[in-house]
């Protein structure tokens, strides 16, 4: 039997009660057996009910027809990093990342507003760009994907406030309609309106800001290019969840450049009346979401309620190396407060300290689906609701990164889930 996906809250509660979600050392295999083991009682499995592959050479409505310093065009529709539903009719906003050549090149960050519209009969989407916005920063200047920008705003006196680097990676609307964004780089976490203008910034602790390696190594702060990858905003608008790709520094151990570990420490912050002239969190706390192995990474997280969330992680192969696509729904109302933790070296947490609990929701890979084996992606990387269907169940679509590389297309996918 294959790992169906499960929305079913009796077997959630049995879950929580019976397998010890909340011991570090629990091996990842054992977390996928209890999935399979729920499924077996699931009436109401996840259904895929449309595909969409946008072919890599597309252009976007930005109107700009000159080539980049790697030969790309800068208007190529691509780099999908997140995407989030509007609330009326079948219109989406797509969210681009840095641009082409990780960051080699001078891509103005952008979104898209587009209509999406699902047959469920043909398990087709139709695709239509409306419009293409640019975002420009607190002091009204474009802003790119340049990583030589980014480098020049660390070592700016003012970068604080005039950075001119941005790696989108997270879209949520906020109450007022403005756009709430996590940024990799900086990291940074602002509030941009519907004309891409960033108006104000969420401070954010130090502990998660990228901080400069002192002889040739990053001590603490993000590791570099896994900053925040994906922002979570509950329905009640008062409380934010903002999550790395991976590991902090001070949590993970560095091999050949990179950071790994199973600890990616959570920033969450509650706030109420949350918008670009408001743009203040309290009661900010951290907690541990413990990833299946050291190698993943966390690509977004989307909120079901105050508490739960789903949580996509992957790794980074493609075709049939792609092992670990997953999407999980957790739960972080037993999660204990991290922030007098300094460090989690080692994969050791704290005596008496609770992860998050997780259960598997959705394995991309699941050959129901036919999106594994040579068809693969190697980064589904945003998700959001859409609107419900007509027999009550609601619409969780993900959007692919293709890192804008014309030979391959931007993939999104559209589920049926019963909550």
């Amino acid at each position: 039997m294959t790992m169906k996906s499960v929305w079913m809250n009796s077997v959630w509660v049995f879950m929580l009660l019976v397998v010890p979600f909340a011991r570090p050392a629990l091996a990842a295999e054992n977390r996928l057996v209890a999935a399979k083991t729920a499924s077996k009682a699931s009436s109401q499995p996840i259904e895929l009910i449309g595909v969409l592959r946008l072919d890599g050479h597309i252009r976007d409505a930005s109107g700009l027809d000159e080539k980049l310093e790697d030969g790309s065009y800068a208007d190529f529709l691509g780099g999908l990093s997140a995407m989030e539903y509007t609330g009326t009719g079948d219109r989406f906003l797509l969210l681009a990342d840095r641009g082409a050549g990780d960051g080699k090149v001078s891509y103005p960050c952008r979104f898209h507003e587009v209509d999406l519209t699902v047959d469920s009969s043909t398990k087709k989407i139709t695709f239509n760009l409306v419009s293409t916005t640019m975002f420009s920063n607190l002091a009204g200047e474009s802003v790119v994907g340049s990583l030589t920008a980014h480098q020049k705003d660390l070592r700016s006196k003012d970068g604080r406030e005039k950075w001119t680097a941005m790696d989108p990676e997270g879209l949520r609307f906020l109450a007022d309609g403005s756009l709430l964004v996590s940024d990799e780089y900086g990291p940074h976490l602002v509030i941009a309106n519907r004309s891409g203008r960033i108006e104000s910034e969420i401070q954010l602790p130090q502990r998660f800001r990228y901080m400069l390696p002192e002889s040739g190594r990053s001590h603490t702060g993000i590791a570099s290019n896994r900053g925040l990858e994906g922002v979570a905003l509950t329905p009640s608008g008062n409380r934010v969840v903002a999550v790395p790709q991976s590991s902090l520094v001070q949590d993970g151990t560095i091999e050949n450049g990179m950071c790994f570990g199973t600890h990616c420490r959570w920033l969450v912050m509650d706030s109420s009346d949350l918008s670009a002239s408001n743009p203040v969190v309290k009661n900010t706390f951290e907690i541990d979401y413990p990833l299946e192995e050291p190698s993943l990474g966390v690509s977004e997280i989307l909120a079901v309620d105050e508490s739960r969330f789903l949580v996509l992680e992957r790794d980074y192969h493609s075709g049939k190396l792609a092992k670990h696509k997953n999407i999980f729904l957790v739960d972080i109302s037993n999660a204990t407060d991290l922030s007098a933790v300094e460090s989690m070296k080692a994969g050791e947490l704290p005596e008496g300290t609770i992860p998050v609990a997780k259960q598997l929701f959705i394995d991309l890979l699941d050959p129901e689906f036919g999106l594994g084996g040579d068809l693969a992606t190697e980064k589904p990387e945003g998700m959001c609701w859409g609107k419900p269907l007509a027999d009550g169940r609601r619409t969780l679509w993900v959007c692919c990164d293709n890192d804008f590389d014309p030979s391959l297309a931007s993939e999104l996918y559209c589920f049926a889930v019963d909550l």
